[in-house]
Protein backbone atom coordinates (compact mmCIF):
# COMPACT_ATOMS: atom_id res chain seq x y z
CA UNK A 1 0.00 0.00 0.00
CA UNK A 2 1.33 3.28 -0.33
CA UNK A 3 0.77 5.72 1.89
CA UNK A 4 2.07 9.62 0.61
CA UNK A 5 3.88 11.28 2.98
CA UNK A 6 4.92 15.08 3.17
CA UNK A 7 7.20 17.27 5.37
CA UNK A 8 4.48 19.49 6.97
CA UNK A 9 6.37 22.49 8.89
CA UNK A 10 8.86 23.63 6.22
CA UNK A 11 6.95 22.39 3.54
CA UNK A 12 3.96 24.78 4.38
CA UNK A 13 5.76 27.95 5.01
CA UNK A 14 7.06 26.85 1.45
CA UNK A 15 3.63 26.27 0.43
CA UNK A 16 2.06 29.59 1.57
CA UNK A 17 4.80 31.31 0.11
CA UNK A 18 4.17 29.89 -3.14
CA UNK A 19 0.76 30.66 -3.12
CA UNK A 20 0.78 34.52 -2.31
CA UNK A 21 3.15 34.75 -5.47
CA UNK A 22 0.91 32.39 -7.53
CA UNK A 23 -1.90 35.51 -7.22
CA UNK A 24 0.31 37.51 -9.37
CA UNK A 25 0.64 34.67 -11.95
CA UNK A 26 4.07 33.77 -11.87
CA UNK A 27 4.41 32.03 -14.89
CA UNK A 28 4.61 32.98 -18.27
CA UNK A 29 1.98 31.27 -20.94
CA UNK A 30 3.61 29.06 -23.64
CA UNK A 31 4.23 30.56 -26.88
CA UNK A 32 2.06 28.16 -28.71
CA UNK A 33 -0.57 27.71 -26.74
CA UNK A 34 -3.21 25.21 -27.53
CA UNK A 35 -7.03 25.54 -27.78
CA UNK A 36 -9.00 23.68 -24.80
CA UNK A 37 -12.15 21.91 -25.34
CA UNK A 38 -13.38 20.18 -21.76
CA UNK A 39 -16.36 17.89 -22.12
CA UNK A 40 -18.33 16.14 -18.91
CA UNK A 41 -20.81 13.45 -20.02
CA UNK A 42 -22.80 13.60 -16.64
CA UNK A 43 -23.43 9.82 -15.09
CA UNK A 44 -21.06 8.06 -17.27
CA UNK A 45 -19.84 5.04 -15.32
CA UNK A 46 -16.14 3.94 -17.11
CA UNK A 47 -16.77 0.08 -17.48
CA UNK A 48 -19.73 0.92 -20.32
CA UNK A 49 -17.58 2.02 -22.68
CA UNK A 50 -16.35 -0.34 -25.28
CA UNK A 51 -12.55 1.52 -25.19
CA UNK A 52 -12.83 0.56 -21.16
CA UNK A 53 -13.71 -3.07 -22.06
CA UNK A 54 -17.18 -3.34 -22.28
CA UNK A 55 -18.51 -6.05 -24.75
CA UNK A 56 -20.99 -3.52 -26.36
CA UNK A 57 -19.31 -0.89 -28.90
CA UNK A 58 -21.38 1.75 -27.19
CA UNK A 59 -18.47 4.33 -27.90
CA UNK A 60 -16.50 4.39 -31.87
CA UNK A 61 -15.77 7.98 -31.55
CA UNK A 62 -14.49 8.27 -27.71
CA UNK A 63 -12.92 5.16 -28.90
CA UNK A 64 -11.06 6.36 -31.14
CA UNK A 65 -9.89 9.61 -29.22
CA UNK A 66 -8.72 7.13 -26.83
CA UNK A 67 -6.62 5.67 -29.71
CA UNK A 68 -5.65 8.95 -30.90
CA UNK A 69 -4.07 10.04 -27.62
CA UNK A 70 -4.32 9.08 -23.83
CA UNK A 71 -6.74 6.79 -21.72
CA UNK A 72 -6.57 6.71 -18.09
CA UNK A 73 -7.65 2.94 -16.46
CA UNK A 74 -8.44 4.09 -12.93
CA UNK A 75 -9.94 7.57 -13.03
CA UNK A 76 -12.38 8.45 -10.19
CA UNK A 77 -14.41 11.12 -9.56
CA UNK A 78 -14.24 13.15 -5.82
CA UNK A 79 -18.03 12.14 -5.05
CA UNK A 80 -20.49 10.07 -6.68
CA UNK A 81 -23.12 12.99 -7.74
CA UNK A 82 -22.83 16.81 -10.15
CA UNK A 83 -22.05 19.51 -7.94
CA UNK A 84 -18.72 19.34 -5.76
CA UNK A 85 -17.54 16.98 -8.25
CA UNK A 86 -18.00 19.94 -11.14
CA UNK A 87 -16.33 22.31 -8.49
CA UNK A 88 -13.31 19.61 -8.41
CA UNK A 89 -13.12 18.78 -12.20
CA UNK A 90 -12.92 23.41 -12.52
CA UNK A 91 -11.10 23.39 -9.56
CA UNK A 92 -8.52 20.63 -9.08
CA UNK A 93 -9.55 20.55 -5.75
CA UNK A 94 -11.22 17.70 -3.50
CA UNK A 95 -14.54 18.24 -2.27
CA UNK A 96 -12.78 18.74 1.33
CA UNK A 97 -10.58 21.68 -0.04
CA UNK A 98 -13.12 23.54 -2.04
CA UNK A 99 -15.98 23.17 0.52
CA UNK A 100 -18.72 22.20 -1.39
CA UNK A 101 -20.20 18.97 -0.23
CA UNK A 102 -23.95 19.63 -0.63
CA UNK A 103 -26.96 21.82 -1.81
CA UNK A 104 -28.08 21.78 1.64
CA UNK A 105 -25.94 24.64 1.77
CA UNK A 106 -28.20 26.06 0.28
CA UNK A 107 -31.21 25.12 2.25
CA UNK A 108 -31.61 28.09 4.11
CA UNK A 109 -33.46 28.45 7.44
CA UNK A 110 -36.93 30.63 8.00
CA UNK A 111 -35.36 34.25 8.81
CA UNK A 112 -32.23 33.83 7.27
CA UNK A 113 -31.39 35.94 4.16
CA UNK A 114 -27.96 34.08 2.92
CA UNK A 115 -25.07 32.47 4.06
CA UNK A 116 -21.95 32.80 3.44
CA UNK A 117 -20.08 29.41 1.31
CA UNK A 118 -17.57 27.81 2.51
CA UNK A 119 -16.12 27.67 -0.53
CA UNK A 120 -12.57 28.16 -1.91
CA UNK A 121 -10.36 27.48 -5.02
CA UNK A 122 -10.10 29.25 -8.19
CA UNK A 123 -11.56 27.64 -11.68
CA UNK A 124 -9.36 27.06 -14.69
CA UNK A 125 -11.28 28.92 -16.02
CA UNK A 126 -10.39 32.31 -14.30
CA UNK A 127 -6.88 31.32 -15.02
CA UNK A 128 -7.36 30.83 -18.76
CA UNK A 129 -9.22 34.10 -19.14
CA UNK A 130 -6.76 36.00 -17.39
CA UNK A 131 -4.16 34.16 -19.69
CA UNK A 132 -5.55 35.80 -22.45
CA UNK A 133 -8.21 32.77 -23.17
CA UNK A 134 -11.66 33.26 -24.81
CA UNK A 135 -13.70 30.92 -22.71
CA UNK A 136 -16.97 29.57 -23.18
CA UNK A 137 -19.15 27.50 -20.89
CA UNK A 138 -22.15 25.35 -22.25
CA UNK A 139 -24.37 23.16 -19.80
CA UNK A 140 -27.81 21.57 -19.41
CA UNK A 141 -28.51 20.60 -15.42
CA UNK A 142 -29.02 22.85 -12.62
CA UNK A 143 -25.91 21.86 -10.43
CA UNK A 144 -24.03 24.01 -12.90
CA UNK A 145 -25.93 26.71 -12.76
CA UNK A 146 -23.88 30.31 -11.65
CA UNK A 147 -26.37 30.19 -7.69
CA UNK A 148 -24.34 26.94 -6.98
CA UNK A 149 -20.96 28.86 -7.51
CA UNK A 150 -19.89 27.46 -10.92
CA UNK A 151 -19.36 29.97 -14.05
CA UNK A 152 -16.31 32.49 -12.96
CA UNK A 153 -14.12 32.91 -15.39
CA UNK A 154 -16.36 32.25 -18.79
CA UNK A 155 -17.06 34.91 -21.13
CA UNK A 156 -19.88 33.51 -21.72
CA UNK A 157 -21.94 31.11 -19.96
CA UNK A 158 -25.45 29.39 -20.69
CA UNK A 159 -27.48 26.97 -19.82
CA UNK A 160 -29.85 24.60 -22.37
CA UNK A 161 -32.12 22.17 -22.66
CA UNK A 162 -34.09 23.21 -19.99
CA UNK A 163 -37.78 21.87 -18.82
CA UNK A 164 -41.12 22.24 -17.62
CA UNK A 165 -41.36 24.96 -14.73
CA UNK A 166 -37.64 26.65 -15.65
CA UNK A 167 -38.34 26.88 -19.77
CA UNK A 168 -38.18 30.43 -20.53
CA UNK A 169 -41.49 29.67 -22.40
CA UNK A 170 -43.15 28.53 -19.35
CA UNK A 171 -41.15 30.01 -16.37
CA UNK A 172 -42.66 33.86 -16.41
CA UNK A 173 -46.31 32.05 -16.84
CA UNK A 174 -45.82 29.69 -14.12
CA UNK A 175 -43.71 32.32 -11.66
CA UNK A 176 -46.66 34.56 -12.27
CA UNK A 177 -49.27 31.70 -11.73
CA UNK A 178 -47.49 31.59 -7.86
CA UNK A 179 -47.88 34.62 -6.95
CA UNK A 180 -51.49 34.52 -6.74
CA UNK A 181 -53.92 33.87 -4.25
CA UNK A 182 -56.41 31.30 -5.26
CA UNK A 183 -54.78 27.65 -4.87
CA UNK A 184 -57.22 26.56 -8.32
CA UNK A 185 -56.70 29.20 -10.66
CA UNK A 186 -52.78 28.20 -9.91
CA UNK A 187 -53.57 24.46 -10.67
CA UNK A 188 -55.66 25.75 -13.39
CA UNK A 189 -52.74 27.42 -14.98
CA UNK A 190 -50.18 24.60 -14.80
CA UNK A 191 -52.49 22.43 -16.53
CA UNK A 192 -52.94 24.54 -18.97
CA UNK A 193 -49.22 25.08 -19.36
CA UNK A 194 -48.74 21.41 -19.28
CA UNK A 195 -51.29 21.08 -22.00
CA UNK A 196 -49.79 23.55 -24.55
CA UNK A 197 -46.23 22.73 -24.02
CA UNK A 198 -46.31 18.82 -23.15
CA UNK A 199 -42.87 17.88 -24.95
CA UNK A 200 -41.14 20.97 -22.68
CA UNK A 201 -42.36 18.85 -19.25
CA UNK A 202 -40.73 15.90 -20.53
CA UNK A 203 -37.61 15.78 -18.64
CA UNK A 204 -36.70 12.25 -20.82
CA UNK A 205 -36.37 14.47 -23.87
CA UNK A 206 -32.60 15.20 -25.13
CA UNK A 207 -30.82 18.06 -24.34
CA UNK A 208 -27.49 17.66 -26.05
CA UNK A 209 -28.11 18.94 -28.94
CA UNK A 210 -29.04 22.32 -28.02
CA UNK A 211 -25.94 22.46 -26.03
CA UNK A 212 -23.47 21.32 -28.78
CA UNK A 213 -25.37 23.74 -31.47
CA UNK A 214 -24.90 26.67 -28.92
CA UNK A 215 -21.23 25.85 -28.23
CA UNK A 216 -20.59 25.02 -31.93
CA UNK A 217 -22.12 28.71 -32.45
CA UNK A 218 -20.07 30.51 -30.15
CA UNK A 219 -16.78 27.98 -31.33
CA UNK A 220 -16.90 28.78 -34.82
CA UNK A 221 -17.76 32.87 -34.27
CA UNK A 222 -14.38 32.78 -31.84
CA UNK A 223 -12.87 30.77 -35.41
CA UNK A 224 -14.44 33.53 -37.47
CA UNK A 225 -13.04 36.40 -35.50
CA UNK A 226 -9.42 35.98 -36.84
CA UNK A 227 -7.53 37.44 -34.09
CA UNK A 228 -5.68 34.09 -33.64
CA UNK A 229 -7.32 34.18 -29.41
CA UNK A 230 -6.90 30.75 -27.84
CA UNK A 231 -10.28 28.89 -27.11
CA UNK A 232 -11.63 27.63 -23.93
CA UNK A 233 -14.59 25.68 -24.60
CA UNK A 234 -16.56 23.96 -21.82
CA UNK A 235 -19.24 21.38 -22.92
CA UNK A 236 -21.88 19.52 -19.88
CA UNK A 237 -23.66 16.75 -21.70
CA UNK A 238 -26.85 15.34 -19.64
CA UNK A 239 -28.33 12.99 -21.65
CA UNK A 240 -26.73 9.61 -20.17
CA UNK A 241 -28.90 10.29 -17.24
CA UNK A 242 -31.84 8.92 -15.96
CA UNK A 243 -34.45 8.70 -17.55
CA UNK A 244 -32.65 6.37 -19.62
CA UNK A 245 -34.71 7.20 -22.99
CA UNK A 246 -32.25 8.07 -25.73
CA UNK A 247 -33.68 9.16 -29.42
CA UNK A 248 -34.47 6.85 -32.46
CA UNK A 249 -32.44 4.99 -33.31
CA UNK A 250 -30.44 4.07 -29.86
CA UNK A 251 -33.46 3.09 -27.82
CA UNK A 252 -34.06 0.05 -29.88
CA UNK A 253 -29.96 -0.61 -30.36
CA UNK A 254 -29.03 -3.17 -28.08
CA UNK A 255 -32.32 -4.76 -27.50
CA UNK A 256 -34.77 -4.50 -30.38
CA UNK A 257 -37.02 -7.69 -29.36
CA UNK A 258 -37.68 -6.34 -25.71
CA UNK A 259 -41.39 -6.33 -25.39
CA UNK A 260 -41.85 -5.74 -21.18
CA UNK A 261 -42.68 -2.58 -19.14
CA UNK A 262 -39.20 -1.41 -18.90
CA UNK A 263 -39.02 2.18 -20.89
CA UNK A 264 -36.42 3.79 -18.98
CA UNK A 265 -38.51 6.14 -16.99
CA UNK A 266 -40.05 6.31 -13.42
CA UNK A 267 -36.39 4.98 -12.32
CA UNK A 268 -36.85 7.22 -8.41
CA UNK A 269 -40.45 7.01 -7.77
CA UNK A 270 -41.99 5.09 -5.46
CA UNK A 271 -43.82 3.05 -7.42
CA UNK A 272 -41.20 2.46 -9.48
CA UNK A 273 -40.70 -0.75 -11.48
CA UNK A 274 -37.05 -0.85 -10.97
CA UNK A 275 -35.97 -1.91 -8.12
CA UNK A 276 -33.19 -4.73 -7.00
CA UNK A 277 -35.86 -7.34 -7.33
CA UNK A 278 -36.82 -6.60 -10.68
CA UNK A 279 -37.13 -9.67 -13.12
CA UNK A 280 -33.20 -10.03 -14.65
CA UNK A 281 -34.74 -9.91 -18.37
CA UNK A 282 -36.01 -6.40 -17.19
CA UNK A 283 -32.26 -5.23 -15.30
CA UNK A 284 -31.12 -6.31 -18.91
CA UNK A 285 -33.35 -3.87 -20.85
CA UNK A 286 -32.82 -1.36 -18.29
CA UNK A 287 -29.06 -1.72 -19.02
CA UNK A 288 -29.61 -1.64 -22.67
CA UNK A 289 -31.52 1.87 -22.62
CA UNK A 290 -28.05 2.94 -20.35
CA UNK A 291 -25.58 1.66 -23.27
CA UNK A 292 -28.35 3.33 -25.95
CA UNK A 293 -28.15 6.67 -24.31
CA UNK A 294 -24.13 6.42 -23.85
CA UNK A 295 -24.10 5.51 -27.91
CA UNK A 296 -26.05 8.60 -28.23
CA UNK A 297 -23.93 11.35 -26.63
CA UNK A 298 -20.87 9.46 -28.00
CA UNK A 299 -22.66 10.80 -31.63
CA UNK A 300 -22.98 14.28 -30.36
CA UNK A 301 -19.35 14.15 -29.12
CA UNK A 302 -18.46 12.69 -32.49
CA UNK A 303 -20.51 16.30 -33.92
CA UNK A 304 -18.10 18.20 -31.45
CA UNK A 305 -14.70 16.40 -32.76
CA UNK A 306 -16.15 16.79 -36.34
CA UNK A 307 -16.32 20.66 -36.10
CA UNK A 308 -12.91 20.75 -34.57
CA UNK A 309 -11.25 19.04 -37.63
CA UNK A 310 -13.62 21.21 -40.04
CA UNK A 311 -12.40 24.44 -38.38
CA UNK A 312 -8.66 22.87 -38.82
CA UNK A 313 -8.14 23.14 -34.98
CA UNK A 314 -7.26 19.41 -34.08
CA UNK A 315 -3.79 19.56 -34.09
CA UNK A 316 -3.64 22.88 -32.02
CA UNK A 317 -6.36 21.54 -29.54
CA UNK A 318 -5.94 19.86 -26.32
CA UNK A 319 -9.51 18.06 -25.86
CA UNK A 320 -10.81 16.15 -22.61
CA UNK A 321 -13.38 14.27 -22.08
CA UNK A 322 -14.44 12.52 -18.81
CA UNK A 323 -17.97 12.00 -16.42
CA UNK A 324 -18.89 14.07 -13.05
CA UNK A 325 -19.86 10.14 -11.69
CA UNK A 326 -21.29 6.87 -12.72
CA UNK A 327 -24.46 5.20 -12.65
CA UNK A 328 -25.31 1.70 -10.42
CA UNK A 329 -27.58 -1.43 -11.13
CA UNK A 330 -28.05 -2.83 -8.14
CA UNK A 331 -24.28 -4.38 -7.93
CA UNK A 332 -24.55 -2.95 -4.20
CA UNK A 333 -27.80 -3.32 -3.93
CA UNK A 334 -29.06 0.47 -4.86
CA UNK A 335 -29.82 2.37 -8.45
CA UNK A 336 -28.80 5.64 -9.59
CA UNK A 337 -26.24 7.12 -7.93
CA UNK A 338 -25.42 9.93 -4.83
CA UNK A 339 -25.95 7.17 -2.09
CA UNK A 340 -22.75 5.00 -2.25
CA UNK A 341 -19.49 5.30 -3.41
CA UNK A 342 -18.59 2.04 -5.07
CA UNK A 343 -16.93 1.32 -8.17
CA UNK A 344 -19.72 1.97 -10.11
CA UNK A 345 -20.65 5.26 -8.86
CA UNK A 346 -16.95 7.08 -9.25
CA UNK A 347 -14.78 5.18 -11.64
CA UNK A 348 -14.90 7.25 -15.30
CA UNK A 349 -13.45 7.63 -18.03
CA UNK A 350 -10.57 10.12 -18.61
CA UNK A 351 -9.49 10.81 -22.24
CA UNK A 352 -7.05 13.29 -23.77
CA UNK A 353 -6.00 14.24 -26.92
CA UNK A 354 -3.69 16.34 -28.19
CA UNK A 355 -1.54 15.44 -31.67
CA UNK A 356 2.24 15.87 -31.51
CA UNK A 357 1.89 16.38 -27.65
CA UNK A 358 0.41 13.65 -26.09
CA UNK A 359 1.27 9.66 -27.28
CA UNK A 360 -1.17 8.20 -28.89
CA UNK A 361 -2.73 4.91 -27.92
CA UNK A 362 -1.15 5.32 -24.30
CA UNK A 363 -2.31 4.30 -21.04
CA UNK A 364 -2.00 5.22 -17.43
CA UNK A 365 -2.61 2.56 -15.10
CA UNK A 366 -2.99 3.14 -11.23
CA UNK A 367 -5.08 5.61 -9.61
CA UNK A 368 -6.06 9.08 -11.31
CA UNK A 369 -9.04 11.37 -10.78
CA UNK A 370 -10.86 14.48 -11.92
CA UNK A 371 -8.90 16.68 -9.71
CA UNK A 372 -5.77 15.69 -12.37
CA UNK A 373 -7.46 17.85 -15.03
CA UNK A 374 -7.34 21.33 -14.16
CA UNK A 375 -3.59 20.78 -13.57
CA UNK A 376 -2.68 19.42 -16.83
CA UNK A 377 -5.18 21.59 -18.67
CA UNK A 378 -2.53 24.41 -17.16
CA UNK A 379 0.42 23.21 -17.77
CA UNK A 380 -0.44 22.40 -21.32
CA UNK A 381 -0.94 26.09 -21.49
CA UNK A 382 2.10 26.89 -18.92
CA UNK A 383 0.28 28.26 -16.72
CA UNK A 384 1.15 26.70 -13.00
CA UNK A 385 -1.10 24.71 -11.15
CA UNK A 386 -2.25 26.83 -7.52
CA UNK A 387 -0.67 25.05 -4.50
CA UNK A 388 -3.94 24.03 -2.81
CA UNK A 389 -4.79 21.40 -5.43
CA UNK A 390 -2.71 17.93 -4.97
CA UNK A 391 -3.43 16.95 -9.03
CA UNK A 392 -1.24 16.29 -11.12
CA UNK A 393 -0.30 16.66 -15.28
CA UNK A 394 -1.93 13.85 -16.70
CA UNK A 395 0.65 14.84 -19.87
CA UNK A 396 3.62 14.15 -18.06
CA UNK A 397 2.58 10.75 -16.56
CA UNK A 398 1.62 9.73 -20.06
CA UNK A 399 5.39 10.36 -21.47
CA UNK A 400 6.55 8.87 -18.35
CA UNK A 401 5.51 5.42 -18.31
CA UNK A 402 2.04 5.82 -17.50
CA UNK A 403 2.02 4.75 -14.26
CA UNK A 404 0.43 6.46 -10.83
CA UNK A 405 0.92 5.49 -7.59
CA UNK A 406 -1.08 8.22 -6.12
CA UNK A 407 -4.55 8.22 -3.47
CA UNK A 408 -7.37 9.77 -4.47
CA UNK A 409 -10.56 10.51 -2.00
CA UNK A 410 -13.84 10.28 -2.78
CA UNK A 411 -16.67 11.96 -0.44
CA UNK A 412 -20.26 11.98 0.15
CA UNK A 413 -22.83 13.81 2.54
CA UNK A 414 -26.21 11.74 3.50
CA UNK A 415 -29.17 13.36 5.05
CA UNK A 416 -31.43 10.21 5.22
CA UNK A 417 -31.30 10.05 8.89
CA UNK A 418 -32.10 13.77 10.33
CA UNK A 419 -30.82 16.91 10.21
CA UNK A 420 -26.97 15.78 10.91
CA UNK A 421 -25.56 13.59 7.80
CA UNK A 422 -24.08 10.95 7.76
CA UNK A 423 -20.29 10.18 5.74
CA UNK A 424 -19.08 8.45 3.48
CA UNK A 425 -15.80 8.22 2.32
CA UNK A 426 -13.73 6.31 -0.30
CA UNK A 427 -9.85 5.74 -0.55
CA UNK A 428 -8.45 4.72 -3.43
CA UNK A 429 -4.44 3.61 -3.67
CA UNK A 430 -2.92 1.20 -6.36
CA UNK A 431 -3.81 -2.22 -4.69
CA UNK A 432 -6.65 -0.99 -2.46
CA UNK A 433 -9.83 0.72 -2.40
CA UNK A 434 -11.11 1.66 1.05
CA UNK A 435 -14.68 2.45 2.18
CA UNK A 436 -15.84 4.28 5.27
CA UNK A 437 -18.63 4.51 6.55
CA UNK A 438 -19.36 7.32 9.40
CA UNK A 439 -22.54 8.05 11.38
CA UNK A 440 -21.95 10.91 12.77
CA UNK A 441 -19.00 13.55 13.31
CA UNK A 442 -17.08 12.40 16.04
CA UNK A 443 -18.29 8.60 15.26
CA UNK A 444 -15.75 5.56 14.35
CA UNK A 445 -15.42 4.68 11.01
CA UNK A 446 -16.50 1.42 9.86
CA UNK A 447 -13.99 0.32 7.13
CA UNK A 448 -14.12 -1.93 4.16
CA UNK A 449 -12.06 -2.72 1.50
CA UNK A 450 -11.26 -4.46 -1.90
CA UNK A 451 -8.01 -6.09 -2.38
CA UNK A 452 -7.61 -5.00 -6.17
CA UNK A 453 -4.72 -7.29 -6.59
CA UNK A 454 -7.03 -10.35 -6.94
CA UNK A 455 -10.09 -8.45 -7.74
CA UNK A 456 -9.81 -4.95 -9.54
CA UNK A 457 -12.91 -4.54 -10.74
CA UNK A 458 -14.73 -4.79 -7.36
CA UNK A 459 -17.30 -7.47 -7.64
CA UNK A 460 -19.47 -8.40 -4.83
CA UNK A 461 -19.33 -7.18 -1.24
CA UNK A 462 -16.13 -5.56 0.15
CA UNK A 463 -14.17 -7.29 3.23
CA UNK A 464 -15.17 -5.77 6.44
CA UNK A 465 -12.16 -4.56 8.31
CA UNK A 466 -12.03 -5.60 11.87
CA UNK A 467 -11.46 -2.09 13.85
CA UNK A 468 -8.11 -3.61 15.96
CA UNK A 469 -7.28 -4.89 12.19
CA UNK A 470 -3.78 -3.86 11.31
CA UNK A 471 -5.32 -3.02 8.04
CA UNK A 472 -7.80 -0.42 9.33
CA UNK A 473 -5.28 0.74 11.20
CA UNK A 474 -3.24 1.54 8.47
CA UNK A 475 -6.39 2.55 6.14
CA UNK A 476 -7.33 5.13 9.19
CA UNK A 477 -3.97 6.78 8.64
CA UNK A 478 -3.77 7.04 5.72
CA UNK A 479 -7.07 8.98 5.89
CA UNK A 480 -5.20 11.01 8.90
CA UNK A 481 -2.61 11.73 6.43
CA UNK A 482 -4.71 13.45 3.81
CA UNK A 483 -6.76 15.22 6.44
CA UNK A 484 -3.44 17.16 7.19
CA UNK A 485 -2.79 17.88 3.67
CA UNK A 486 -6.13 18.96 2.81
CA UNK A 487 -6.47 21.00 5.99
CA UNK A 488 -2.89 22.83 4.62
CA UNK A 489 -4.50 22.93 1.02
CA UNK A 490 -7.56 24.31 2.22
CA UNK A 491 -5.91 27.38 3.75
CA UNK A 492 -3.61 27.97 0.90
CA UNK A 493 -7.12 28.12 -1.26
CA UNK A 494 -8.59 31.39 -2.03
CA UNK A 495 -11.79 31.79 -0.26
CA UNK A 496 -14.70 32.85 -2.69
CA UNK A 497 -16.26 34.86 -0.03
CA UNK A 498 -19.60 34.16 -1.69
CA UNK A 499 -22.52 34.41 -0.26
CA UNK A 500 -26.14 32.52 -1.54
CA UNK A 501 -29.73 32.42 -1.12
CA UNK A 502 -32.40 30.09 -0.76
CA UNK A 503 -33.30 28.11 -3.89
CA UNK A 504 -36.48 28.62 -4.91
CA UNK A 505 -39.73 26.74 -6.22
CA UNK A 506 -38.87 26.48 -9.70
CA UNK A 507 -35.04 25.26 -8.51
CA UNK A 508 -36.81 23.06 -6.16
CA UNK A 509 -39.11 21.38 -9.01
CA UNK A 510 -36.34 20.77 -11.24
CA UNK A 511 -34.59 18.60 -8.41
CA UNK A 512 -37.52 17.06 -7.03
CA UNK A 513 -38.26 15.81 -10.67
CA UNK A 514 -35.57 13.30 -10.98
CA UNK A 515 -35.47 12.99 -7.64
CA UNK A 516 -33.46 14.48 -5.68
CA UNK A 517 -35.11 15.81 -2.55
CA UNK A 518 -32.76 15.80 -0.20
CA UNK A 519 -32.91 16.65 3.86
CA UNK A 520 -33.28 19.00 5.90
CA UNK A 521 -30.15 19.88 7.42
CA UNK A 522 -29.43 21.77 10.43
CA UNK A 523 -26.93 24.01 9.08
CA UNK A 524 -24.68 26.17 11.67
CA UNK A 525 -24.28 28.67 9.72
CA UNK A 526 -20.78 29.71 10.22
CA UNK A 527 -17.55 27.94 8.45
CA UNK A 528 -16.07 26.64 11.51
CA UNK A 529 -13.12 25.08 8.94
CA UNK A 530 -13.51 21.64 9.40
CA UNK A 531 -13.08 19.34 6.04
CA UNK A 532 -16.18 18.18 4.73
CA UNK A 533 -15.18 14.52 5.09
CA UNK A 534 -14.92 15.61 8.75
CA UNK A 535 -19.13 17.54 9.20
CA UNK A 536 -17.74 20.58 7.08
CA UNK A 537 -20.62 23.20 8.48
CA UNK A 538 -23.15 21.00 9.69
CA UNK A 539 -23.15 20.68 13.84
CA UNK A 540 -22.49 17.02 15.49
CA UNK A 541 -18.59 16.70 16.11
Amino acid sequence: MQIMRTSRTAATRSLALTAALFSAACAEPAAERPHVVLISLDTLRADRLSCYGHERETSPRLDALAREGVLCEEAVSTSSWTLPSHWSMLTGLPVSVHGVCDEQLWNLRPGEEELKLPSRGRFVSELLQEAGYATGGFYSWIYLEEKFGLGPGFDIYERHGLFGWDHPKIKPRADAARELDDRAAQEAIGRALQEEYPELFDIGRPTAPEVVDRGLEWLRAEVADGDEQPIFLFLHLFDVHDPYTPPSPYDELYDPGYEGPIDGRDITGAGSLVHKDMPARDLEHLLALYDGGISWIDSEVGRVLDALEELGLTEDTLVVITSDHGEEFFEHERKTHRKQLYRESVHVPLLLRWPGELPEGARITGPTGIIDIAPTILSAVGLPTPISSPGVDLARLAHEGGESRGTYLTELLLFEAGPIPTRRLGLLTRDRHYLFRGHKPGEPWQIEAYDLTVNPEQAGPPQALDADSREASAALALLDELRVEYTERRELAVPRGESTEALDASDRAQLDALGYTGGDAALSGVDSGRLCLDGCVWPGG
